[in-house]
């Protein structure tokens, strides 16, 4: 996978309409900001959250969940089937349909069970298993857009089938943003409105690519044909005998 020219395509993308993610991105900052704003403790040293903590940490969960929803946004940009119009209605793409909002929240509750049970046994497991599931979202889209039903469970399934063999990519893929996660931690935060959707177009294109090369290995298999008949003339001639 020539990951170079897939984080070079985004980033043309993202320059190419920089107003439009821009906005697209602004509730999503917006609710990141007060979010770690409010769930920033006034006391350190007590433990139990406040009320203004517990607001926090619900804005916080809020942002992410809608950036999921533009995970939906950037793959249609990849596809170039995306219209860089009304971008603050795109912004909430996640509670445009039901099926978006039930199932990207149930796949980013059981994602995190079994994340977390895996990093129990150690760091590592939990680190290479998240990976494993990182396109189940995607899938779960494309599968809802096409009318197929898919289970939640079946949609993390088949993100463990389809990452298998590309875990070290996409690690490899996310090491290359360590540097952009720098800059957005010392310009505090700012250069998350470039960072964020270039990010996430990479990764969005990591998924597309993915599953074309699925699509050209799935083509490329022999059709599968019955076996060759045993049946003897005789025994042809006996069966198309009229029976009384």
């Amino acid at each position: 996978m020539d990951r170079p020219a897939l984080k070079k395509d985004a980033k043309s993308i993202l320059n190419s309409h920089f107003s439009f993610y821009f906005l697209l991105w602004l509730p999503v900052f917006i609710l990141e900001a007060i979010g770690a704003i409010l769930f920033y403790p006034d006391d350190p040293t007590n433990d139990a959250l406040t009320t203004s903590e517990d607001i926090g940490l619900f804005l916080t969960f809020l942002a992410a969940l809608m950036a999921i929803g533009l995970f939906f946004v950037s793959i249609d940009a990849i596809r170039q089937s995306l219209q860089y119009d009304q971008p603050l209605q795109k912004s909430f793409t996640l509670f445009s349909r039901g099926e978006y909002f039930l199932g990207t929240l149930l796949i980013y509750i059981l994602i995190f069970i079994f994340s977390f049970l895996w990093s129990l046994l150690l760091i590592i497991p939990g680190i290479i298993k998240s990976m494993a599931y990182s396109q189940a979202y995607y899938i779960y889209r494309d599968a809802i857009d096409k009318g197929e039903s898919i289970g939640y469970l079946e949609a993390i399934t088949r993100s463990r089938q389809l990452m298998d063999g590309h875990k070290w990519e996409y690690f490899v893929m996310s090491l290359s943003f360590i540097g952009w996660g720098l800059l957005v931690a010392f310009t505090a935060g700012i250069a998350a409105i470039w960072v964020q959707p270039y990010m996430v177009l990479s990764f969005a294109n990591f998924y597309n690519e993915l599953i074309e090369q699925q699509t050209a290995a799935n083509s490329q298999q022999p059709p599968v044909t019955d076996p060759p008949s045993t049946t003897t003339p005789d025994q042809l001639s006996n069966d198309q005998t009229p029976k009384a």
